[in-house]
């Protein structure tokens, strides 16, 4: 995991993602995809350093702002792997660490497609407000002021990557769709029939959660409706059978 990228569309949260950033894992570059040039000149006002990289966003949608910058960064850092980050998430000091052990752990025994935080405000299975039992461990419990599964990593279906590593590899045999709503199961459904399986690592990020597309779920839901009918059929049922 060798940078972060972040696409955002001028929210305030992104200087406390980038000051957590600054403090927990200040060796990695940042990309940044923005939709202001007074945010760049706050970001480099703040930082003040050269490890930024910041490229100006018109995208109209998570997928496709998160498609340019993240295949930006591949190419110009010719990195292995990434972190593609939303701009409203804010880090813990052990998040890099723990992430990278257990990249490094599930890419020696799998084909990796992602490996997404936990968090507060996410989908129940990297969700750390829900009690989730693995069928090797038993019934979960409550030690150490956390579910005993937090320990562990786990495979699911879906990784909403609102911070989640992806290799190069990955990258390269699918991509977001162009919406808001269901850009994660698409993308993860497509690494999955190529035959990558994704993973919940043990580390959290904090999430504000649904600062930008706001949290209208119904109109949420129903702002890709004619995108995936029209563009994937193949998906249309699962979201709206």
């Amino acid at each position: 995991m060798q940078a972060i990228v972040i696409a955002t569309v001028n929210s305030p949260s992104i200087h406390v993602l980038l000051e957590s950033i600054n403090q927990y894992a200040a060796e990695l570059p940042i990309y940044i995809s923005g939709n202001s040039l007074e945010l760049w000149g706050k970001i480099r006002a703040k930082l003040k350093n050269d490890r930024v990289v910041f490229r100006p966003n018109t995208a109209t949608n998570f997928g496709d702002a998160y498609n340019e910058i993240v295949g930006y960064a591949f190419k110009a850092g010719n990195y292995d792997s990434l972190i593609i980050a939303n701009d409203d998430v804010v880090l813990a000091p052990d998040t890099i660490t723990k992430m990278q052990e257990d990249w490094d752990m599930v890419t020696r025994e799998f084909l990796t497609g992602f490996l997404g935080a936990r968090s507060d405000y996410v989908l129940p299975d990297q969700n750390i407000r829900v009690a989730v039992g693995n069928p090797r461990l038993g019934d979960d419990k409550f030690v150490g002021l956390k579910w005993n599964s937090e320990n562990h990593i786990k495979m699911v279906d879906v990784i909403a990557p609102i911070f989640a590593a992806i290799s190069r590899k990955a990258w390269d045999v699918a991509q977001f769709p162009s919406t808001n709503w269901y850009s994660d199961n698409i993308i993860c459904h497509d690494l999955n029939k190529a035959g990558y399986q994704h993973f919940v690592s043990r580390g959290y990020v904090h999430h504000a959660g649904s600062q930008t597309v706001g949290t209208d779920f119904a109109k949420c839901h129903e702002e890709p409706r004619e995108w995936i009918k029209t563009n994937r059929p193949d998906m249309y049922e699962a979201f709206y059978g």
